[in-house]
């Protein structure tokens, strides 16, 4: 024996998405070495120990010659635990142990015990889906890691506990065990329901409109007027997730290291604090892991207190609102971060709160004018809907007499039928909601007649609204018409979408005394 040569495919987790990793084993006489190569951290550096005692436990040291394992591409850093099953895998292909040439297509995974166990790495995921990709359809991996591929479409894992699985494996005498799920997945039944919201019939409207189209929505309101309380309601209304975005969302929690479960189809609802730090709003970090924005992908990000958040932070949401995902880019490295969230943000509309209550707020103007300068306008101008509340709006007790209150359920029901005339509208589009429309696809799919275009040209002569916030009140009312089944968007859906773009308190502030 002069030289062998093995190589076997796994991967690494690199920011929230799956990378495949060459394990090249090479075996030559010489005195007795074993190194390793190709940018590895200290826990994988200690694979060759771990690999060499497993190996010992099954009853095939490794020989005494020059061995050398390289990890490839040598220009990523390689973290974590996963390489020591790979490893080992290739060596017992090096000892033709099994059949080397079935080791071609199969993406393996897993950290080894000192007694050959295999133990689970906890973020297979990513890894699956890349090697997906790939066109690689079969996985080893350990027992532990099945929660986290169980359900799994158009592949064939193999869970193992031990190297010897492997050799009874390629020896044909390996049964494959059923995978008994002990954390069993049990949905979490929530409280909260619409219908504990006692009028403010304008707001539970607004919040209808923007889940239905996912629309960006922007509530100004003074403490106690409902906002956030309603806010926090949205999760009981929202669509379930279809299988290939629970699959996407799935794969970032795993990255992350989140517990999340595969059966969970509810979208996430991510409310971050308002002292979050900037790495970990946006994502990033020595080794780039996802921030809050990226855990809200196919979800809500609810910013309560808008105007609390650093102004780096509200900055930073311009790219991911318009492209849907935030680039990163760390040692040299480009990452690209999903990030195709619905953003709903509540605020106050002074320091005080009272700024839309008559003869209470106590701010002078240039307080009124520093709070809101931080809500710029590039950012303001994001928000498809602002609405302004005021607790002097409503009367809680004639309401309770009145108002035939409406649960989620009924409100849930309603717009997925709307969701589907939706889905039929946008079926030759590439996109998925209405919020989403670029200009060009927008006009394609809208036909105003000649009243619509004046109430539009008039708004946009009298300065309140901008080119992209025609764009804006066209996406509100064409998703307004859906709801009314309606073919085509009326004066009355326009007028409707108007008035949930009220950004005159905002800019009579910032405007005053010019």
């Amino acid at each position: 024996m002069s030289t062998i040569y093995q190589e076997v495919i796994t991967g690494i987790v690199s920011g929230v998405s799956g990378r495949l990793i060459h394990v090249e084993v090479e075996i030559r006489n010489g005195l007795p070495y074993f190194t390793m190569v190709g940018y590895l951290s200290k826990e994988s550096m200690e694979a060759k120990e771990r690999v060499a005692s497993a190996l010992r436990s099954i009853g095939h040291p490794l020989p005494s010659m020059k061995i050398t394992v390289n990890l490839s591409p040598a220009n990523i850093r390689k973290n974590g635990t996963a390489f020591d099953f790979p490893i080992a895998v290739a060596f017992l292909g090096c000892l033709n142990l099994i059949d080397a040439s079935k080791l071609e297509d199969i993406c393996i995974m897993g950290e080894l015990g000192l007694n050959g166990k295999i133990r689970g790495v906890g973020n297979c995921l990513p890894i699956v889906l890349e090697a997906r990709k790939k066109g690689i359809h079969k996985f080893f991996a350990a027992r532990e890691d099945a929660n986290s591929l169980r359900g799994m479409e158009d592949i064939e894992v193999i869970f193992m506990d031990s190297l010897q699985d492997v050799l009874d494996y390629f020896h044909g005498t390996y049964q494959q065990r059923c995978c008994i799920d002990t954390t069993q997945y049990q949905k979490e039944e929530t409280e909260e329901d619409f219908s504990d919201i006692i009028d403010q019939k304008h707001l539970k409207r607004a919040i209808e409109i923007a889940v239905t189209g996912r629309h960006h929505l922007l509530i100004i309101g003074s403490p106690g007027s409902g906002k956030t309380m309603a806010a926090r309601r949205i999760p009981t209304i929202l669509p379930p997730l279809s299988k290939e975005e629970k699959m996407e969302v799935q794969a970032i929690y795993d990255a992350t290291g989140i517990q999340r479960y595969l059966e969970d189809n509810t979208r996430p609802f991510r409310q971050p604090h308002p002292m979050i730090p900037k790495a970990a709003f946006l994502g990033g970090g020595k080794t780039p892991t996802a921030g809050e924005i990226t855990l809200a992908h196919h979800g809500i990000l609810f910013l309560d207190e808008f105007m609390e958040f650093k102004t780096e932070c509200i900055e930073a949401l311009r790219q991911p609102l318009e492209d849907g995902t935030i680039d990163i880019t760390r040692n040299g490295i480009y990452h690209q971060f999903p990030a195709d969230f619905q953003l709903i943000a509540t605020m106050n509309p002074c320091p005080c709160g009272y700024g839309l209550e008559d003869g209470i707020c106590r701010c002078t103007y240039h307080e009124k004018k520093r709070y809101l300068k931080k809500l710029s306008g590039p950012i303001l101008d994001r928000f498809d809907m602002v609405l302004c509340i005021s607790k002097k709006d409503h009367n809680l007790q004639k309401a309770k007499q009145k108002e035939m209150v409406e649960t989620s359920s009924q409100i849930k029901k309603r717009i997925k039928t709307t969701i589907q005339r939706e889905k039929n509208l946008l079926k030759n589009d590439s996109c998925n909601a209405i919020s989403q429309l670029s200009h060009i696809q927008l006009n394609k799919i809208i036909h105003l007649s000649k009243e619509c275009k004046e109430i539009l040209d008039i708004a946009y002569q009298s300065g309140k609204i901008t080119r992209r916030g025609m764009d804006k009140i066209l996406k509100v009312a064409l998703t307004i018409m859906l709801m009314e089944n309606e073919s085509e968007i009326k004066p009355i859906h326009l007028m409707e979408a108007m008035t949930f773009r009220n950004t005159d308190f905002i800019r009579e502030v910032l405007e005053y005394g010019r």
